[in-house]
């Protein structure tokens, strides 16, 4: 199980609890962390801050995903849930937040996209491959009929010599289509890695 960062922050900003997850995704020990740290030191955009203490005193205080700024530098996406800390008089006395370090999720979600990328594009690759292979076998037909015309026109007696050399000429181009076609036909049968 998970266990997520505490911190709290009195009125002043000043971070005055945090719990060891929050002191390990910072990067501050714990007495460090509870004196001398301010949430100006943590959150990276100045916004951010902002943000969260508008969803804390909302009903329900909606998780808010914000930048924090470790103590290296490193800066961290987290979900923030935080809620507003009251005095018995009901004046404000600071907030409390649980921290969510979202770093392997997003990991995830990128390794899932890159992943979901290479799936469409070698379903494009596979469909491309079975078009040429099915347009190189629909081309093989009249090809066939036409070099097997060539070869009964190439018997005729009484054919011209200049006719003849026509249609040796076609039958050799048609001979080249055809091995073209046989060739794209065995690509379209034969898939990468199978």
């Amino acid at each position: 199980m998970e266990v997520h960062g505490v911190l709290a922050a009195d009125a002043q900003g000043r971070v005055t609890f945090g719990n060891p997850a929050a002191c390990a995704l910072l990067g501050y020990n714990m007495i460090e962390l509870q004196t001398m740290v301010h949430v100006t030191d943590v959150y990276y955009r100045p916004d951010d801050s902002r943000k969260v203490m508008a969803a804390a005193r909302e009903e329900g205080s909606p998780a808010v995903e914000v930048m924090l700024r470790t103590r290296s530098g490193e800066l961290v996406p987290v979900r923030m849930h935080a809620r507003v800390l009251t005095r018995s008089d009901g004046s404000f006395a600071g907030t409390v937040g649980l921290v969510e370090d979202q770093r392997e999720l997003l990991d995830l979600h990128r390794r899932l996209e890159e992943a979901a990328s290479q799936v469409i594009a070698s379903e494009r690759r596979a469909a491309v491959l079975d078009t040429t292979s099915q347009t190189a076998n629909d081309l093989s037909q009249p090809m066939m009929a036409a070099m097997g015309n060539i070869e009964l026109a190439l018997m005729e007696p009484d054919l011209e010599p200049r006719v003849a050399a026509r249609l040796e000429r076609a039958y050799e181009q048609l001979e080249r289509l055809q091995v073209l076609a046989a060739t794209f036909a065995r690509r379209g049968t034969t898939r990468p890695g199978g």
